[in-house]
């Protein structure tokens, strides 16, 4: 059973032609270990992650509940696979890859999670493509996942191999652990329908009515097929954080205007006339750490595309996000959804769905911190992280970004039919960070040189 509506609410909302698995790109230096190798490391990590050998099943409480078991017939082989760039293994060929890896769906039968060993980059180096199903892991839950998977210790020892078997439940004990998981639900959903503080309903009502705010109908809103196509951007973080300081703004304050420098110049090259975009920015709310599931709000932003100047479109964006920050909406939101659990199974999944069509947005931006010490697989340094933000039924393009080791890793994840021009709208978000890189005496500071077609 799901600890938190939204979890199951990420399932409701899976569709054939939109996917919502979390997904990522990660580079790492020398030659890539063997299969066989990789997939006995992961399986002696897999103790620390019980989840990921386990797949949902229906119970036997009327409706639709799910709950989670032990694969019966789990094998990791099924779940770490690999494949090798064509000649030259470049940006392009990894970006290709990543796409075609990505539009893979998961098989719902099995524990929800693929890795892929991309070999044959340039220099001799590789890759891991994985993805893991958003009922999963929010943004933050990936980051500790990973954490689980990778050591900050290049030469740690290999974890003994595991003696793990699958946990065999009788029908009557499956019953009475979803049944008790069931009403932990629900008082969990009835404490949340208590607003913290005066004035929360009001709140949590304004940003209700922001979401329903009709958003344009733009191209970038027409997805609608299974191909995914895949994007990275680079930053210097401290230069990042350098420029949102110098004009009283954050890094995710940063990233959403080069966003919007980036996507209004993408609807003009489409013909496209816009003032503003509205982007959905999750919002953690997670107290505690180390916890699988999503734990997740959302704010509204309003991107000022029509401007062509980025440090006009970041003072904008850092009024609405400071409002955002002063006020309880984020937690009174997260509160409402998670009253979600007080409707029965099918009552849920048709209100999520219903959200969903009420909700109006063209694009999620997401800004997730990561680690700030190097990570190694077996050895080898990963070098950066690039993360794919799920896109929902009936958008087409997400921004994901995520910190390492002093670098700021910016995925662009897209329906491949609805946004043919992915990689541009990469290089104008990158072009955008730099003309935001000032100093706090409004010099500009030197951009950084950028390596040839590496969006």
């Amino acid at each position: 059973m799901f600890s938190r509506a939204l979890d199951g609410a990420f399932l409701d909302l899976d569709t054939r032609d939109a996917p919502l698995h979390v997904g990522w790109t990660i580079r790492l230096q020398g030659s890539p270990p063997s299969v066989a190798a990789l997939r006995r490391h992961l399986a002696a990590r897999l103790d620390r992650v019980p989840r990921l050998r386990q797949r949902l099943v229906a119970t036997a409480l009327a409706g639709r509940e799910r709950r989670w078991e032990d694969d019966p017939a789990f094998d990791v082989a099924r779940h770490v696979s690999a494949c090798w760039l064509p000649a030259p293994g470049g940006p392009g060929e990894l970006r290709a890859a990543a796409g075609t890896l990505l539009s893979a769906p998961l098989d719902p039968a099995r524990p929800l999670w693929h890795v892929y060993l991309v070999g044959g980059l340039a220099g001799g180096a590789w890759a891991l493509v994985g993805q893991v199903h958003h009922v999963l892991v929010d943004g933050i839950a990936a980051v500790e996942l990973a954490a689980l998977v990778l050591d900050a210790d290049p030469d740690a020892p290999p974890d003994p191999p595991s003696s793990w078997t699958p946990r065999r439940l009788s029908p009557l004990r499956a019953a009475g652990l979803a049944a008790r998981s069931r009403l932990s639900a629900v008082a969990g959903a009835a404490r949340a329908l208590t607003m913290p503080g005066p004035g929360a309903a009001a709140q949590a009502g304004g940003a209700l009515r922001e979401l329903l705010r009709p958003a344009p109908v733009t191209s970038l809103d027409a997805g609608g097929g299974p191909g995914r196509a895949v994007a990275y951007a680079d930053a210097g973080l401290g230069a990042v954080r350098e420029a949102g300081r110098a004009r009283g703004a954050t890094v995710n304050d940063v990233l959403l205007a080069a966003s919007s420098v980036a996507l209004g110049a993408a609807l003009r090259r489409r013909g496209e006339a816009h003032e503003e975009l509205k982007a959905l920015v999750p919002v953690s709310v997670r107290a505690e750490p180390s916890q699988l599931g999503n734990r997740l709000s959302f704010v509204v932003v309003s991107l000022p595309v029509a401007a062509r100047d980025a440090p006009a479109a970041l003072d904008g964006i850092a009024v609405q996000t400071r409002r955002a920050k002063g006020s309880q909406a984020t937690t009174s939101v997260a509160g409402l959804a998670e009253a979600l659990e007080l409707l029965p199974p099918a009552g849920r999944s048709l209100a999520v769905r219903a959200a969903l069509r009420l909700a109006s947005f063209n694009v999620i931006v997401s800004n997730v911190p990561g680690p700030d010490v190097p990570l190694y697989l077996m050895g080898r340094r990963v070098t950066s992280i690039h993360p794919a933000v799920p896109v929902v039924a009936r958008h087409g393009l997400t921004i994901g970004a995520l910190s390492y080791v002093g670098r700021l890793g910016i995925g662009l994840y897209a329906d491949a039919a609805a946004v043919p021009d992915v990689v541009e709208i990469a290089r104008d978000l990158e072009s955008a960070i730099d003309a935001l890189r000032v100093s706090p005496t409004g010099a500009s500071s030197p951009p950084t040189p950028r390596r040839s077609g590496r969006s």
